[in-house]
């Protein structure tokens, strides 16, 4: 390897933001009619401002208004505005939330349907009618704005980012997911190469695994002979708390890399469409996270996607899942007091993992994705194990092969597909 920032083979990006700097020259005289979805029994201020503010004579727009963190309601919501701004070509949907989400399945429903046109407005700080339209007109199609508590607006750039150098550290590792081709191949690296102790949660019982993994699984257990294998599905919160609760020692580290693929459009998903994706990765973590002594966690490092942060035909729902498993990840990060919290949004693997076993490479290389070979991958999984612990400690990396044509976009707005 060459240095604690580089890792042959793969690329690292995090964001940064860039001031919205064009938001004065809106002009204010350009209203919408609104029609505004909300989940809320009584409308808030925002809600209210935006149906006050609607104008028979304004561009149509449909605002979807969330909260502070997704609901299983968010799911029909959305799916509802989309229907309701695609029927009208030319027709603007706008999510205003306050740390829900949902940007991911916005773009995913733009890119599958030409003329929709899609902003989404994160808010840390009070909004007015007034505001929202000024930053939706000045940010354009596809963008998603976050405004600050002191009323900053700005949209997300990319990085490179460095990565710490790998580094020995025994305990006990949690790998979920873990019979699956990457979860196998996670545990057999962290073992072999620093020192960690692997426990495998799989809804997968070992006698159903197909040849390949067998020997994976049979070569690791040679390797390591105190590796555990529990068979629990990770969106039972009470099955997996039961699995965690036989073991014998603590849990150190968690790499969570369970989760559900499928694919479809955004148009014709149901919002239990949604909630299947979501469970596995987001509801996951948190059923896991739940069950463990969180005070002697050093470490968390989640498998996100790309498809959270740049659009795919047909992975709308995917990549929203992505987008909760983010945003909880961080967002619980926070009560973790001695760990570094990562969640690594990968780009496809090639030689493992679910685009690999799909047949999905190739295509993905037709189109200019770099795919992430799978040992540089796994390379930068070690250095990823050795991000900096600490209180509230979590950060969120984008990583591609070397090579790739689509990301990183220049900011957010209209996106590049992979």
């Amino acid at each position: 390897m060459d240095g604690p920032a580089a890792v042959r083979g793969v690329r690292a990006f995090r964001t940064a933001p860039q001031a919205l700097a064009d938001e004065g020259t809106a002009p204010a005289a350009a209203p919408f009619r609104w029609c505004v979805l909300h989940g809320t029994a009584a409308p808030d201020r925002l809600v209210a401002a935006l149906q006050h503010a609607s104008r028979p004579d304004g561009e149509r727009a449909v605002a979807v208004v969330l909260g502070a963190e997704h609901r299983p309601r968010d799911n029909a919501l959305l799916l509802e505005g989309v229907a309701r701004a695609a029927a009208t070509p030319g027709r603007r949907l706008v999510l205003v939330h306050r740390g829900a989400g949902g940007a991911s399945l916005l773009r995913a429903a733009a890119l599958e349907a030409p003329g929709l046109k899609v902003t989404a407005l994160e808010q840390a700080g009070p909004l007015t009618a007034e505001r929202v339209a000024r930053l939706v007109r000045a940010a354009g199609d596809g963008a998603e704005v976050r405004v600050a508590q002191d009323g900053t607006a700005t949209r997300t750039v990319w990085q490179p980012a460095a990565l710490p150098a790998p580094a020995p550290a025994g305990g006990t590792v949690l790998v979920t997911g873990g019979l699956g081709g990457l979860g196998l191949r996670a545990a057999g690296v962290l073992a072999a190469r620093a020192g960690w102790r692997p426990v495998l949660l799989d809804v997968t019982a070992p006698g159903q695994l197909d040849a390949t993994s067998a020997r994976l699984l049979a070569r690791l257990r040679a390797a390591v002979p105190r590796t555990r294998v529990l068979t629990a599905d990770v969106t039972d919160p009470k099955a997996v708390a039961s699995a965690l609760w036989r073991l014998a020692t603590p849990v150190h580290a968690v790499v969570h890399c369970a989760g559900l693929v499928d694919g479809g459009t955004v148009a014709g998903s149901h919002p239990a469409d949604l909630a299947r994706l979501q469970a596995a990765k987001a509801g996951g973590l948190h059923a896991v996270l739940d069950a463990l002594d969180v005070g002697v966690l050093r470490q968390v490092v989640v498998f996100g996607s790309i498809t959270a942060r740049v659009p795919h035909r047909q992975m709308g729902g995917y990549g929203f899942a992505n987008e909760l498993l983010r945003r909880q990840a961080l967002r619980r990060a926070a009560a973790l007091p001695h760990c570094a919290t990562v969640v690594a949004e990968w780009s496809v693997w090639s030689g493992a993992g679910q685009a690999h076993a799909m047949g999905a490479v190739p295509q993905a290389r037709r189109m200019g994705t770099a795919p992430v070979p799978l040992g540089p991958g796994m390379a930068a999984l070690l250095r990823l194990m050795a991000w900096p612990p600490g209180p509230g400690r979590g950060v969120s990396l984008v990583l591609t092969g070397e090579g790739d044509r689509t990301f990183p976009p220049a900011a957010e707005g209209p996106e590049v597909t992979i």
